[in-house]
């Protein structure tokens, strides 16, 4: 049966054999997964901060003595990544293009940038040692933990450029980090509207039932459908629409709906990114 445990610094619930949710209250709440094999254990995104991956760490030490054999990020955005250095000597996973964003210049820009929009964690945000991911890929790869698989695989552009998802072998789990939003609308600002769809239709077809997005609580696949559909309908508005006003004025209820306060940078964003 799914447990849940209460602490000061986590809250980790089971969402299947072997497999947990913690939830991270940190400057930026987030999600993030722990996989515990019958070999060795897993962990999807890392959090913000030090004290982040510290409460990341504890959780893992609460459900098992195994060492952490992977550490998996969903893309590269900070709140996702930028506890990688604390398990190592762990191995870092991620798609091609999540290492790209975090090395060099680049990746010190994305650090400056999130320390600025939240400057009450800006001293540790900017004290964060920057771990990219050691091993890449660009299509799928499977990790193992002994007799427990993990499928990562990359759907296509959506929140970022190299957003991917974590199917659990043997379960109905699949961990989708900011592919989908359940605690707000998507954020669109490093996004791909025209394309956001498509990739979630891809999430939709994964074997697995159950979704854990990024931020907010676990979803089903007809929540996984409905953010594709308002997606859709943006690009097939947006792409017919002379303007971005154009745009927002013919934009259905459905969608704007789902897209909340972000359908107007959604709209923007698409122009954006689809110009020539």
């Amino acid at each position: 049966m799914p447990a849940e445990q209460q602490g000061e610094n986590k809250v980790i619930s089971e969402l299947a054999d072997g497999v947990y949710l913690c939830s991270i209250p940190g400057v930026i709440a987030v999600n993030a997964g722990i996989v515990v094999g019958d070999e060795a254990v897993a962990v999807i995104d890392t959090g913000t901060t030090e004290e982040d991956a510290r409460t990341l760490l504890r959780a893992v030490g609460s459900v098992s003595d195994l060492p952490v054999r992977y550490v998996i990020n969903t893309h590269h955005h900070g709140d996702h990544s930028f506890g990688n250095w604390w398990f190592l000597p762990a191995v870092v996973v991620g798609h091609e293009r999540c290492r790209l964003r975090l090395v060099g210049e680049e990746g010190s820009s994305h650090r400056e940038l999130l320390a600025t929009h939240f400057p009450m964690a800006a001293e540790q945000i900017r004290a964060v040692p920057l771990t990219p991911p050691s091993v890449t890929f660009t299509g799928s790869i499977r990790l193992h933990l002994g007799k427990t698989a993990l499928r990562l695989a990359y759907l296509g552009r959506a929140h970022t450029d190299n957003d991917i998802a974590i199917g659990i072998g043997g379960g109905d789990i699949s961990f989708a980090g900011d592919l989908i939003e359940e605690s707000g609308p998507p954020v669109v600002s490093d996004g791909y509207p025209a394309e956001w769809g498509a990739t979630l239709r891809g999430l939709e077809a994964m074997p697995e039932g159950r979704f854990v997005p990024g931020h907010g609580r676990p979803v089903d696949r007809e929540f996984v459908a409905r953010q594709a559909t308002a997606f859709e309908r943006l690009a097939s508005v947006c792409a017919a629409a002379a303007s971005t006003e154009d745009a927002m004025d013919a934009l259905p209820d459905a969608a704007l709906d789902v897209l909340g306060t972000q359908a107007g940078a959604a709209v923007e964003r698409f122009f954006q990114t689809t110009s020539s």
